[in-house]
């Protein structure tokens, strides 16, 4: 009989939900709501299990299959987000996700403290945020879970945090910290608990056994295939991250436990991504969907007749880390048109994934191509510019939801005990390749690009 998984992935803008086995692969989701109110930017924990009892039935009805049938639950998330919960798992305040940053003045008060950088998006200044700001909710809290961990602990009763964000983690540098909030860790293929009888309300049956998971896009380097040392993806969803994959003993500085064994990340997350198109679809698309963009975008040649964007609308993390920073368009003219704008944005955003890969390059590490998840991979012009201002080749896949395929080999690899590589290769599959194309004009913008941050990022302030 062929093994049936479920993978959940948190998103900051979509529930999703897979099932997935063999070869088939079922997918439902719905749009989750983002609160955000000037630095703060909010999820209800209650619309994360309201979505879930909304998806599973339809899921299990397109599987034509019952819960009965699924042998291993996985689930993923944004973060660094984070939600205090009572001795219960009930939700104290709503999530404070990655995008919010009303705690810049504590990750301040951090660097001042103990002289090492906490952004505010970070866990740790958000918690010195609740003890300072809401001490009812943290003296109430039994624990400060990840979005992920919230909807494992629904499920399971347990309150687990994945091995690769505790060890990135670091509250024991809040002064006064109290560690029994910090739930303990586990790997992330490791079984953490089963489905309890209150997962009836979710739809799920009793004793399904529960993976730890992890944060999404660790998860969707594996559901990428980044197995092997050396191996590179982009995935964007609403921002972007790029990951890099490495040996277990390597020394590049920062470099987090990977989702499977014997391997490490080296992650660069950016601020920049699928929500700032989105952005500039709303302000400047007039309702235009991917093909109708696509041929607006090729209607400009590369460079976009000089204009051009720094994509830096929610600050911007990997690898400047400012909080401050601001969107920008530089050069604009009467001659430019809406074409040349939504162009612009693409190579902004292409412009950020170089600028980290030299980054990369400084740590020694330079990949050879790119494996493409997240809803942005879908647009195919999207991949050709990023390929040509990186001078890369970008590989599609054919599951562009990589958190959720990651999902699945997660459940995979611990109910089955397969090979790790064995599994990837079964799952992960390319559907296209975009060789790079040499524009020189791409190496003028990247270098006023970054120089275009560098004498704006004063006034920014």
């Amino acid at each position: 009989m062929i093994a049936m998984y479920l993978s959940i992935d948190i998103g900051t803008s979509r529930l999703k939900a897979a099932l997935a086995a063999g070869g088939s692969f079922w997918v439902e989701q719905r749009t989750l709501r983002l609160i955000k109110n000037g630095p703060r930017a909010e999820q209800d924990p209650d619309e994360w299990l309201q979505g879930l009892q909304e998806l599973l039935p339809r899921l299990l009805s397109k599987a034509a299959v019952s819960s009965d049938a699924i042998e291993a639950i996985c689930v993923s998330s944004h973060s660094p987000s984070l939600v205090p919960v009572d001795g219960a798992g009930r939700p104290l305040h709503p999530c404070l996700t990655w995008r919010d940053r009303r705690a810049a003045p504590q990750a301040a008060e951090l660097l001042r403290i103990t002289g090492e950088f906490f952004d505010p998006s970070f866990f740790e200044p958000k918690i010195l945020w609740f003890r300072e700001e809401k001490p009812d909710v943290y003296l109430r809290t039994k624990a400060f879970l990840q979005p992920k961990d919230f909807l494992t602990a629904q499920l399971t009763g347990e309150f687990v945090i994945d091995q690769a964000a505790a060890d990135f983690s670091r509250p024991y540098k809040i002064p006064g910290w109290d560690p029994s909030k910090q739930p303990r860790s586990a790997a992330s293929w490791e079984v953490v608990g089963e489905t309890t009888p209150q997962a009836a309300q979710l739809g799920l049956r009793p004793g399904i056994p529960v993976v730890c998971g992890g944060i999404d896009a660790y998860v969707e380097a594996l559901g990428a295939g980044l197995v092997e040392p050396g191996e590179f993806g982009d995935a964007t969803g609403t921002s972007t991250c790029l990951t890099y994959c490495l040996e277990e003993a390597s020394a590049v500085d920062g470099a987090v436990p990977h989702v499977i064994p014997d391997r490490r990340l080296c992650i660069m997350p950016l601020s920049s991504g699928g929500g700032t198109l989105a952005w500039a679809l709303e302000q400047l698309g007039a309702g235009l969907g991917y093909d109708q963009l696509e041929e607006a975008v090729s209607r400009v040649a590369p460079g976009a007749d000089g204009l051009l964007f720094l994509p830096y609308l929610e600050g911007e993390r990997s690898p400047v880390w400012d909080n401050r920073a601001q969107g920008v368009f530089f050069g604009l003219t009467s001659r430019h048109t809406r074409d040349h704008l939504l162009r612009a944005v693409l190579e902004g955003t292409a412009f950020a994934v170089r600028h980290n890969l030299e980054y990369l390059s400084d740590l020694g590490l330079r990949p050879a191509y790119v494996r493409a998840t997240g809803g942005g991979s879908r647009l195919n012009v999207w991949n050709q510019v990023k390929a040509d201002i990186t001078g890369l080749a970008y590989e599609q896949l054919e599951v562009a939801d990589g958190a959720l395929l990651g999902g699945v080999l997660l459940c995979a690899l611990a109910v089955e005990q397969r090979a790790v590589g064995e599994l990837a290769q079964e799952y992960a599959h390319t559907r296209r390749r975009f060789a790079p194309r040499s524009f020189p004009v791409y190496d003028e913008l990247y270098t006023k690009y970054k120089k275009l941050y560098e004498c704006t990022k004063e006034i920014m302030r």
